[in-house]
């Protein structure tokens, strides 16, 4: 393998996901292998068909491998929102007298932080900000001098099932070397700028049975939930309301658009055994609608039960492919919550499929970390 591939492997709630990439001019990605398996995902912290899963992972390793010709020996694993929770902590130390800020203070003031939660790890830890005496607040207080700081602090802890569970899987398959990453904090960090960040980042990643709520500061996460509703539950209701097969349901939700008053007599066209079936436009709009007001309805819940507030002028950030591929999806969204929803824009415009967004970020993780 060579030194400069780094390899990602991504859970979402429809496709697991491999990548295979370098780090390219102007640090962009170059992907060098895609791997996608489908499978059952996962509801509620938990796997649908958790006995599937070391197969379906063996088949993505051994694919990549084959494809790129070479044996993976280090791998970073995305871990899904539903696995883990964030929490932060307001750390002070103080010195005897002024004196300039090292690397050793701030890892001291990380591993000062009291974090013992036997059926959780922590896998991944960011600085929100740092305040310097009593006021001055910065996002990198190395080389500053002052005789007091205060970080505030962001842990990520993961399930131990998952970790153990997948770090067993991924050992069977002769790979070594494992890091964890909360798909989440990997996204955080790469969709968007620093000076994004540190005004607040406000994030909805909605797949397809699992969505995301993020907010992040600094180079670290605030507030992380998620639960189990998804662009798969929209096609699940069109099936059973238009008595249709979930195929032809996901063929029909490809057409729907949100952003038009329709007639009465307006039609989308699905095509079911070799035959052009007419379904109500005004219907089907209707029941996709009722899915995201329920979508949108769960997601103030998380804003509403969270710890940290932010500023109410803060657009939100759509990813995923539950949403975002509809058309009229994010404004119906806005519409009900009440707030400015845009489509995240993937950097240097690798791709426009907001379903990727999740294992690109694991994978530009993955290089920064073993760079």
């Amino acid at each position: 393998m060579a030194s400069r591939e780094f390899v990602a492997l991504d859970f979402g709630s429809q496709k697991i996901t491999l990548l295979v990439g370098t780090k390219d001019v102007n640090n962009t990605l170059n992907i060098k292998c895609t791997i996608a398996e489908n499978y059952e995902g996962f509801m509620d912290g938990e796997f649908i068909a958790a006995d599937k899963i070391e197969n379906i992972i063996f088949n993505c390793i051994k694919k990549a491998e084959r494809v790129c010709d070479f044996k993976i020996r280090s791998i970073v694993i995305g871990v899904p929102t539903e696995f883990c929770f964030c929490m932060c902590k307001n750390i002070t130390k103080t010195f005897l007298k002024q004196r300039r800020i090292t690397q050793k203070d701030i890892d001291d003031l990380f591993n000062s932080a009291d974090i013992n939660i036997k059926t959780h790890t922590v896998i991944n830890t960011g600085s929100v900000y740092y305040v310097l005496g009593e006021k001055n607040r910065v996002n990198d207080p190395i080389g500053q001098t002052e005789s007091k700081i205060t970080a505030c602090l962001s842990f990520i802890l993961a399930d131990n099932n998952f970790l153990n569970k997948i770090t067993k899987i991924i050992a069977k398959c002769g790979v070594g070397n494992i890091d964890f990453v909360c798909s989440a904090f990997a996204q955080s960090l790469y969709l968007f700028s620093e000076e994004e960040r540190d005004k607040y980042v406000l994030m909805v990643d909605c797949g397809y049975i699992s969505t995301t709520v993020m907010l992040a500061r600094g180079n670290g996460i605030l507030n992380l939930t998620s639960f189990s509703l998804g662009g798969g539950f929209i096609s699940a209701d069109l099936s059973k309301c238009l008595k249709i097969s979930f195929k032809d349901a996901e063929h029909l939700l490809r057409k729907i658009v949100l952003c038009i008053e329709p007639e009465e007599q307006d039609t989308y066209d699905i095509v079911v055994e070799q035959k052009s079936i007419p379904i109500s436009m005004k219907i089907a709009n209707a029941i996709v609608e009722s899915r995201i007001e329920v979508i949108a309805k769960t997601i103030q819940k998380c804003f509403n039960s969270w710890q940290y507030n932010f500023p109410d002028f803060i657009p939100i950030k759509l990813t995923g492919g539950g949403i975002s591929f509809i058309k009229g999806g994010k404004d119906l969204l806005s519409k009900i919550l009440g707030k400015n929803v845009e489509i995240i824009q993937i950097p240097y415009n690798i791709t426009s499929k907001t379903n990727f967004s999740s294992s690109l970020a694991v994978l530009n993780y993955a290089i920064n970390i073993k760079s």
